[in-house]
Parts: C-alpha cells; sequence; structure tokens
C-alpha cells in the first residue's frame, strides 16, 4: 500500500466536525455592519477578534446609542484582554442615552466597574451630576474603598453645590452622614431658620 491511505470512518468524522467549527467562526455575519456605515477597517479589526453574531448585535445596540466605530473596538478590546465577550451592550447604550460621553463610558468599563455601577451612574447622570463627579465614586469604588452614594450627591448637588465642589468631596472622601448634615444646614437656613443679628439696646 502507497502512503496516501484512505482515512478511517473516525478520522474523517472528526475532520469534519473541525471543519464545520471553523466554518462556525468564519461565518459570522458582518454584513449589518457594513449597512450601518461602519468602515470596512473597524470591520477587520472585529474580525481579528473573532467576534460573534451576539457581539455583532451589540456592537449595533451601541453604535444607535452613540457610540463611536474605534469607541466599540476599544470596547471588544477590552472583553478579550479580560477572556471574554463583548455582552454588555445594552447596559453601555444606557450610560449613553443618560448623558455620559463616550470616554467617560469607557473609563468606567476599563475600571471594571460596569457591572455593578452602570445602574447608580444613570441615575446620578440623570440627576445632573457630571461625568467627572461619576467617575470620581468609581474610581474609589475601583479601589474598595468607602464612598458617597449617588443618591446623597445628587441632594447636595440640589443644595446648590457645584459638580466641582463635589469632586472635591468625593476626592476628600466625604461620608453619607456628612452630606446628610450639609444638606440639613442648608435646608435650615434656606428655611429663614439662620440666626439674625438682632440691633437696638440689649435689657
Amino acid at each position: 500500500m502507497g502512503l496516501w491511505r484512505v482515512p478511517s470512518v473516525f478520522t474523517l468524522a472528526a475532520f469534519l466536525l473541525l471543519l464545520a467549527s471553523c466554518n462556525k467562526v468564519r461565518q459570522t455575519n458582518m454584513s449589518s455592519l457594513d449597512a450601518a456605515g461602519m468602515h470596512p477597517e473597524s470591520i477587520e479589526q472585529l474580525h481579528k477578534y473573532q467576534v460573534n453574531d451576539d457581539e455583532v448585535r451589540q456592537i449595533l445596540t451601541i453604535g444607535r446609542a452613540g457610540m463611536s466605530e474605534q469607541g466599540s473596538v476599544k470596547l471588544v478590546e477590552m472583553a478579550r484582554s479580560r477572556q471574554r465577550l463583548f455582552a454588555e451592550g445594552d447596559t453601555v447604550a444606557g450610560l449613553l442615552e443618560a448623558g455620559m460621553k463616550e470616554n467617560s463610558v469607557i473609563e468606567i468599563v476599563r475600571l471594571d466597574q460596569l457591572a455593578l455601577f452602570a445602574g447608580e451612574a444613570a441615575a446620578m447622570r440623570l440627576a445632573g451630576l457630571s461625568d467627572d463627579v461619576v467617575l470620581g465614586v468609581a474610581r474609589h469604588r475601583a479601589k474598595g474603598q468607602m464612598v458617597i452614594a449617588g443618591a446623597r450627591l445628587a441632594e447636595l448637588r440640589d443644595a446648590g453645590y457645584s459638580n466641582l465642589q463635589l469632586v472635591d468631596m468625593v476626592d476628600r472622601g466625604i461620608t453619607d452622614k456628612q452630606a446628610e448634615d450639609a444638606v440639613a444646614r442648608h435646608n435650615y437656613a434656606v428655611g429663614g431658620h439662620a440666626f439674625v443679628r438682632q440691633h437696638g439696646r440689649r435689657r
């Protein structure tokens, strides 16, 4: 018998399974990204990360919410660096729709705070707190540090504190109790209960 032998049934079956698996990877439908206007260079980058069909849908979701092509590729890249699939399209879209800038959303993902903090972050943004305030809280949380709650920061904002002042408070590690006291003092003063200097002769 010559060198080339007829493969066994088991060998042939294994090869067909391998081929089917390879074809499945190659057959991810990227046409929807092309139809949405994504440039070929960006699609090629996503090909390199071997995105699957569900990831393509996630990318379309964040694209509709305002994420750029470069931002979309970056999110997939970050997911791969953590040996993950990109599956947070709705969450990312929610932050963008709440008014957060793209770079701020990417920073929250980089801090690995998306899963635990996205809901609170969106609520903070909708309450009028700036991206800088939100990111300040996210950075403290990423370090495992105690940090004032978003709801308390929103109360301080309503009491007249600027976003710049709130960033400073977060950096200084103000507690929820200290925030409550500050709001209480503000409300007391606004209610007309501040001390008034008495004029005239004391008896």
